[in-house]
């Protein structure tokens, strides 16, 4: 996909899930507007105030921060693959 060779079927959707899942932000605006948008600003202020937020839920109850965190990416890696569906790459 970064050397504009053809990327279809699994090498589509495996690419598409890993740019939506780092960047959710970018995959809401990029299913909406049916093109890939990066607006990484957005998406790396969503991960710091995750980030904060997990360490604050996970110090208030006194446990691992590793849980939440691990559910929140499996949440956002799950999100990715449902959005990558909805949007196909012009060749």
């Amino acid at each position: 996909m970064i050397n504009r060779e053809v990327c279809t079927g699994l090498c589509e959707s495996v690419g598409l899930t890993l740019l939506y899942a780092g960047g959710p932000i970018s995959a809401v605006i990029g299913v909406l507007s049916d093109h890939v948008i990066v607006a990484w600003p957005l998406d790396v202020i969503l991960w710091v105030v995750l980030g904060f937020w997990i360490a604050k839920f996970s110090g208030n109850r006194g446990i691992r921060p590793l849980g939440p965190a691990l559910a929140v990416v499996v949440f956002f890696a799950l999100l990715g693959l449902v959005l990558s569906q909805f949007v196909e790459l012009a060749v």
